[in-house]
């Protein structure tokens, strides 16, 4: 295993998160001093633990040299080497082929500056079935709402092209199909549905029952082959996959001699652990990665939708809140802000002050260290340079056993809060919480952060009453 070094967390803001913790519990917490590099997979790609996360430059960021100053932080200084992006970004709003485009204008300067090779940095990139940033500048036909293809290997290829294109990078280091083409729920519904249902967008390949689809996934893996082949991507690997679709995909690879997708890149944190059932398996009998994204859940996981807590006010110091994604584009991801969510969260960052700790630093630190995650990589999500500093220091971060039984005991509690099983608009009302059913786009108040603290007094004498009551 090797290792790259990089400055540690500034002095002084440690000091502050230690004098607000419990000492005993703080000094468990290991922090190495530099990133530690491995090899991802299967492959010889040799990444830090961290992989730098892009899809809000070109929207909640609006100014290339946004991007441009996080990269630097993130590549030159701090050492990370692996760089996640899509065709379909920036999301939000402005979708499609400006971060791919930003990041190769990065890309080629400070190669021509002399700072950086291109074998310095592992480039991922995905292909949306939507078709998302795919189509022609100037194309006379636009992109239909309703479109959606099935990784047609011609589609695939102009894709690629384009994506290698924008970020003037020769070739990918790792090809993902950004979500399944077949009629299965993505994007936060946690069980399974046909026909499209619990989808929130189009698909191409509708897979009746008794049919697990063997043309489709064939089709598909033939399309990567052509990549490979034409040396255009080193790897390829899934996102938003389950347990059948990575085992469909494995073994269709197998029978047709094409190398195995190497990782897969699915919605995981402290408030969606879905990955860690029977999609674990598949990835793992197969020798498939972890490479998670949404690890903060949407910045909810940072404390800073929790008006006036100090990580609220440091936020908003760095940048405005009114800007964040939960307070300025609340109908994006609103998953992980749903009023359970925000109940887990707070749980979340108790327990990581009782440790001296950000909660950012623990929600990071704690997926790198599940053993879902052996061997991949964890995509960090950032819109300044002060986030592209807490997300990757946070790597250095060794969280103690203790700690790491103490989320499990949290999670048995709050299990995935972030998913919904049939009823979305229900989850996020979640009438059943009462004056605590606060999603986090909805600012709290002064005077509502006391009413919640007499609640929570309120609710702690009753249990407590309860208990003395069962004891008699």
């Amino acid at each position: 295993e090797c290792c790259v070094g990089s400055s540690s967390i500034p002095k002084m803001q440690a000091m502050k998160i230690l004098l607000c913790s419990d000492a005993s519990a703080a000094a468990a917490v290991v922090r190495h001093k530099a990133l530690k590099k491995h090899m991802f997979g299967s492959t010889d790609m040799c990444v830090t633990e961290c992989c730098v996360g892009t899809m809000t430059w070109g929207s909640f960021n609006d100014e290339p040299e946004q991007a441009f100053a996080q990269l630097d932080r993130a590549v030159l200084e701090l050492g990370a080497n692996f760089i996640d992006t899509a065709e379909l970004y920036p999301v939000a709003f402005n979708y499609g082929k400006t971060t791919e485009k930003w990041i190769g204008d990065w890309l080629a300067e400070r190669v021509q500056q002399g700072k950086l090779k291109r074998t310095d940095v592992y480039i991922a990139t995905k292909c949306n079935p939507s078709g998302i940033g795919a189509f022609p500048d100037g194309d006379i036909v636009e992109r239909p709402p309703d479109f959606a293809h099935s990784y047609e290997a011609d589609r695939l290829e102009r894709s690629c092209r384009a994506s290698i294109e924008r970020m003037q990078c020769e070739y990918i280091d790792l090809y993902q199909l950004h979500w399944p083409t077949r009629d299965v729920p993505v994007f936060g519904a946690a069980t399974f549905a046909p026909n499209g249902q619990l989808r929130p967008i189009p698909h191409a390949d509708t897979l009746p029952a008794g049919q697990p689809g063997y043309d489709v996934f064939e089709r598909q893996v033939l399309s990567v082959k052509r990549l490979l082949e034409a040396g255009l991507i080193k790897h390829w690997g899934l996102s938003n996959e389950n347990a059948f679709g990575i085992t469909m995909f494995c073994t269709t690879a197998d029978r047709l001699g094409v190398p195995r997708p190497v990782s897969c890149q699915n919605d995981f944190s402290l408030l969606n652990r879905t990955y860690e059932s029977d999609t674990w398996e598949a990835a793992h009998r197969f020798g498939v990665v972890g490479l998670p994204y949404g690890v903060l859940a949407g910045g909810v996981l940072t404390g800073k939708y929790f008006d006036g807590s100090k990580w609220h006010k440091a936020a908003n110091a760095d940048r405005p809140l009114s800007q964040s994604r939960m307070r300025g584009q609340p109908g994006f991801q609103p998953r992980y802000g749903m009023p359970t969510s925000m109940v887990a969260a707070e749980a979340y960052m108790k327990l990581a002050e009782k440790y001296g700790i950000s909660p950012t630093e623990m929600a990071l630190a704690w997926a790198k260290q599940r053993a879902c995650n052996a061997g991949g990589s964890i995509i960090t999500g950032s819109t300044t340079v002060l986030q592209i500093d807490e997300c990757i220091n946070a790597f250095k971060l060794e969280l103690p056993e203790e700690l790491m039984r103490e989320v499990d005991v949290l999670f048995e509690q709050h299990r995935s809060p972030s998913t919904y099983c049939i009823d979305k608009e229900a989850c996020m009302q979640a009438k059943w919480l009462g004056f605590y059913a606060r999603h986090a786009a909805t600012p709290r108040s002064s005077v509502g952060r006391a009413a919640a603290a007499a609640v929570g007094v309120a609710a702690l004498v009753l249990g407590a009453a309860r208990v003395l009551r069962a004891l008699r």
